[in-house]
């Protein structure tokens, strides 16, 4: 079986976000949702469990280039986060449970202080380049 199911890729255009976001979300959805289950919580996760954990995770493995990464895949904000979790619901990737796509709308925006890249380093001059 393939890594990416073929029909996610269409699902993610059609819809204005990329795909790996799509698949990083599910995978963070995942779990978080085991973690819980193992836990005897049960799997069910609130709208704001699911930002948190797939913010983080991005800022994570991300680093400095979250704030362009989250851009890219049309996810920088909590509502477009939970238009993405209602889309992968309707595709049926996800079971409906009762959060609704308002709840994330009702979240604060991710940090702005993600963090800021390094400046380049400086650039040696040279009187003169030689041929080998």
């Amino acid at each position: 079986m393939p890594e990416n199911p073929p029909f996610l890729v269409p699902l993610a255009r059609e819809n204005g976000f990329g795909e790996e976001g799509l698949r990083l979300l599910l995978a963070v959805i995942h779990g978080l949702s085991m973690r819980r289950s193992l836990a005897g919580d049960g799997p069910h996760l609130g709208s704001e469990q699911v930002a948190m954990g797939f913010y983080s995770t991005v800022a994570e493995r991300f680093g400095v280039l979250t704030r362009d990464v989250l851009e890219h895949w049309g996810l920088e904000s909590p509502t477009l986060l939970g238009k993405a979790v209602t889309l992968l619901v309707d595709a049926g990737f996800l079971s409906r449970t009762n959060d609704e796509v308002d709840d994330y709308d009702a979240l604060p925006p991710p940090p702005t202080d993600w963090p800021e890249p390094p400046p380049p380093p400086p650039v040696r001059e040279s009187a003169s380049w030689s041929g080998g």
